[in-house]
């Protein structure tokens, strides 16, 4: 059999097996039309290979709490108490005079430099419930030493943290996928910057569930950004598997396991250590990827468009390194500004993709800012002159959930995709900052 006949009969047998799917011959007659330069030249047309795929839509967006929030505040005093225990341990301080002049010296400057619970209410800080931390319940409640000691006195080697993670992430699949008679994703994107351990948590959790056939992307160490390359490895595993595979894929998995507080610095002085310690905070989602038929009614969002940029002369202002006790972040003052002067080439770009006019559209169009700080979130919104309502989601989820890394754009996704007040056939441009700098953004349209 030729390959062409091989291809036909591929279809033939997707279509016979679509059912009620209406839209289904849709596509494959797309699909058709275009895999066939013959019959395109005998139309006096060009094939056009922006055709070839599925639209993909995501979709089932599945959020995890590991341990109940608590409040910005209190965690504030909670880190400056392990930070005092552990820089104590690292200097040999013992005498009350020298540990509390420390503890003083701390606390100024987490009151100077952490992040403000006018701008996070409440993070979830899973790491507190850890066996890292020793409890001391016979402690007066008024007196921060009921926060506990720590296990480690200056603080865990990675390889413990490592092993903590693959622990926790375990865990979270176990909850994402309750059901053991469930049907298994065709495929699973684990997406995650806070932890890497081989064979990974999903691979573990696969072999335990017997889902053996179903296939395993990594996608990691990206930092906040690491959700828009995810879903562009689903665009590509969904949307041209039903051009270029035998077999066609109904349904890629994409789950988010950002364990952050693991890597919180006890022993760092800096001013952006305070910053990163009391911004970021633990998150964990799943979603799905469903070619666009095959959505079955549900809510979501439709990816028009992805688009990336490198700002140039910006390597040092933002870094994510493994180090000796944990993963060691830098965020330079510099990124917000930086992000600002480039967003409106990167704007004209993505949107230029579908030919959408952003100046003639902004003021109907939702917007998923990753909040990576206020100062991100005002830069932005002035820069492209909208309204405060705009983003009012993404300051929504900084403000309950802290900066979740990867994770947090998929709940702001997820607030866009439940919220009554955007319309569906809304256009949402969500966008994303990491190291390189890395500016990157999905066009959707909620469907």
């Amino acid at each position: 059999m030729s390959h062409e006949s091989k291809r036909h009969a591929r279809s033939t047998q997707w279509k016979n097996s679509a059912g009620s799917e209406g839209q289904s011959w849709l596509y494959m007659r797309t699909i058709e039309s275009v895999s066939d330069p013959q019959a395109s030249a005998a139309a006096g047309a060009a094939p056009d290979m922006r055709l070839r795929a599925v639209p993909v839509v995501l979709s089932d967006f599945q959020t995890v709490q590991m341990t109940p929030p608590r409040e910005q505040d209190e965690l504030k005093r909670i880190q400056a108490h392990f930070m005092t225990l552990a820089q104590c341990a690292q200097k040999g301080l013992t005498s009350p005079e020298d540990r509390q002049r420390l503890a003083r010296t701390i606390e100024e400057r987490m009151a100077r430099y952490g992040a403000s619970s006018e701008h996070i209410a409440r993070r979830q800080v899973s790491v507190l419930t850890s066996r890292f931390v020793v409890p001391r319940p016979d402690s007066p409640t008024e007196n921060v030493a009921r926060y506990g000691d720590l296990r480690a006195s200056t603080g865990e080697a990675l390889d413990e943290r490592m092993t903590l993670f693959e622990e926790v992430a375990c865990d979270v699949f176990e909850r994402v996928y309750p059901d053991a008679t469930a049907q298994a994703p065709d495929d699973i994107v684990h997406v995650s910057c806070s932890g890497y351990i081989s064979p990974s948590p999903v691979q573990t959790f696969l072999s335990r569930r017997k889902w053996l056939r179903t296939g395993v992307t990594h996608s990691y160490h990206m930092g906040c950004y690491g959700a828009f390359p995810a879903i562009r490895t689903a665009v590509g595993l969904v949307g041209s598997s039903y051009d270029s595979l035998p077999k066609p894929k109904r349904r890629v998995d994409l789950v988010h396991t950002e364990f952050l507080s693991l890597h919180f610095d006890l022993l760092g002085e800096e001013a952006d250590n305070f910053v990163t310690s009391t911004l970021f905070a633990d998150g964990f989602i799943k979603y799905s990827a469903y070619p666009e038929f095959a959505r079955g009614g549900r809510s979501g969002l439709k990816i028009l468009a992805i688009e990336e940029y490198i700002l140039p002369d910006s390597l040092p202002e933002m870094t994510l390194r493994p180090g000796p006790l944990q993963f060691d972040m830098s965020l330079s003052k510099k990124v917000p500004f930086m992000i600002r002067d480039s967003i409106g080439d990167f704007i004209a770009s993505i949107c230029g993709q579908v030919g959408l006019d952003f100046e003639r559209e902004k003021a109907t169009m939702a917007f998923a800012i990753h909040p990576g700080g206020p100062a991100i979130l005002n830069q932005i919104r002035s820069k492209l002159g909208i309204e405060e309502s705009q983003i009012a989601l993404s300051r929504k989820v900084l403000n309950e959930h802290g900066n979740m890394a990867s994770a947090t754009a998929p709940h702001i996704w997820q607030a866009i995709v439940e919220s009554p007040e955007i319309p569906v056939g809304s256009k949402v441009l969500s966008m994303a900052f990491g190291p390189g700098l890395t500016v990157i953004g999905a066009l959707f349209e909620k469907v």
